[in-house]
């Protein structure tokens, strides 16, 4: 057996060994690793001294590595991740040692109405667990949820219907009407009463199917019963836009009451009659934080007491 002794070989050494062979250039591996190459270069080769090993044939205008090197730079691949996955594993043992929680909220809903009381109502119960909320789109902070970087989102609830929810389980917290929001000069805000089927001649102020595809599809689904589809005249790049690009007194866009804007004074805003939308929370189906578990039934708590147990 060939004696070195591992004490001599750093995870610094592994690491450029590995960005070289990936990037078949000792230029490159010192580009992306932010060194110089005389750096990189004299590493390797102790690397290869102290192992007694030739991991790698220079030649005047590339490398090849040899039958040795492939064979550690496998196992040295694995081993690196795994190291980054203990890592996480650790930072995430951590975070619950220090009793933290992350929620992702949608950022189009009014915060008064339900995401502020939910944290305010956690606070309350447990002085000493740290909260961090992250405000985005519906389709990011769904995103946020399943890659294991927030522990619960509150959201709307067409995402959830229109979205694979294998990895998630949900619950309504309220119920909430569709709504339309127009300028005050359009021709439908002198009605009392506003149905779907009287959308039908209106331009529609859509959010991006590229940015949440679920929004789009939800208008479709609530348009094509009364015959039609949307004529969308305009593409925004999140819900907080929509009313910024109303212009014309033809031009429509449907949220509901929890939509921040609903009731703004520069714009009518009105209830969509027979329609139901609502809001919901979400969580991953396997995380087992007590934390996660004790918000998910206190703020479920709090949306059933009387004040709460009523239509938005």
């Amino acid at each position: 057996m060939h004696n070195y002794d591992i004490r001599n070989v750093s995870l610094g050494q592994i690491k450029y060994y590995i960005e070289v062979v990936e990037c078949n250039s000792f230029t490159k591996a010192a580009e992306r690793l932010h060194i110089s190459q005389s750096t990189i270069s004299k590493n390797i080769a102790s690397l290869e001294n102290m192992l007694g090993l030739m991991l790698l044939i220079r030649e005047k205008k590339n490398i090849r590595v040899t039958p040795a090197g492939k064979s550690i730079y496998d196992k040295w691949k694995q081993l690196t991740q795994q190291i980054d996955l203990d890592i996480q594993e650790a930072f995430q043992i951590q975070l619950c040692n220090i009793r933290s929680l992350s929620v992702g909220a949608l950022d189009s809903f009014n915060p008064d109405l339900f995401i502020i009381p939910a944290i305010k109502n956690f606070k309350l119960l447990h002085e000493t667990v740290g909260i961090r909320v992250e405000n985005n789109g519906a389709q990011e902070i769904r995103r946020m949820l399943v890659e294991n970087e927030v522990d619960i989102i509150i959201t709307v609830l067409y995402d959830m219907e229109e979205s694979n929810t294998d990895q998630l389980n949900y619950v309504i917290l309220g119920d909430s009407p569709h709504a339309v929001c127009m300028l005050k000069t359009h021709p439908l805000a002198k009605k009392d009463k506003i149905y779907v089927k009287d959308l039908a001649s209106c331009d529609f102020i859509g959010i991006s199917p590229l940015v949440t595809p679920s929004y789009i599809n939800m208008l479709t689904n609530l348009c094509t019963p009364f015959g039609f589809t949307p004529n969308f005249s305009c593409y925004t790049s999140s819900a907080n836009s929509l009313a910024l690009n109303l212009v014309t007194d033809n031009e429509i866009f449907v949220c509901d009451r929890t939509f921040r804007d609903f009731g703004s004074e520069h714009l009518c805003s009105k209830t969509l009659e027979n329609t139901k939308s609502g809001f919901v929370m979400a969580w991953r189906k396997d995380n087992t934080k007590e934390l996660t578990k004790l918000f998910i039934n206190e703020t479920i708590a709090l949306f059933s007491r009387e004040q709460y147990n009523k239509e938005w």
